[in-house]
């Protein structure tokens, strides 16, 4: 008998920061237009020609979310929190990419995170002086099954704030 999902890890890279092609792999499945799609939904290892494509596609510079723009992610994250059937038990907010650990809901996961993601970039726009992408337009999430699986995570999270000189749970809103 398969065991119940009880919640989920999200990752959202902030955009053109994890590339096709980046030496730590990537999960895009698009080579190039002429090329096509190679293995979708499989872990390429890095290629530089495969990145440098990738670079020369970008329409705008890599984003790197300052304090300003942090700060309206948290805004969100709590009002998104609080408009939802689920709970954010981590959350780690870096320059370069959010941690999410949430419970679960009956609610489509992938339309949950595009509207997150949606939310944070209009506010984004709306309150700060940045106009262009903030995210990438991919994601990673992971199915979270057991209790273990769930403090390892919580664990791995709360450690990047830790990492950073935060407290584990710096955000009011997170309800471990």
């Amino acid at each position: 008998m398969a065991q119940p999902t009880i919640g989920y890890h999200i990752v959202k890279t902030a955009y053109g920061l994890w590339l096709p092609g980046d030496e730590r792999g990537s999960w895009s499945a698009a080579w190039d237009d002429q090329i096509g799609f190679i293995e979708p939904n499989m872990l390429h290892p890095g290629d530089p020609v495969r990145k440098r494509m990738a670079t020369e596609r970008m329409i705008h510079p890599p984003v790197r979310l300052g304090c300003e723009m942090i700060a309206v992610v948290v805004n969100v994250l709590d009002a998104c929190q609080q408009a939802s059937p689920w709970s954010i038990a981590a959350v780690s907010i870096e320059r370069t990419h959010l941690h999410l650990l949430m419970t679960y809901n009956s609610r489509d996961l992938d339309g949950t995170i595009k509207w997150m993601t949606q939310r944070m970039t209009r506010a984004i726009h709306e309150c700060t002086a940045h106009a262009g992408p903030v995210w990438a337009k991919s994601k990673w999430r992971a199915f979270i099954f057991d209790q273990p699986q769930w403090a390892n995570t919580m664990q791995y999270i709360e450690a990047h704030n830790v990492r950073r000189g935060l407290p584990p749970r710096p955000y009011p809103f997170i309800t471990p």
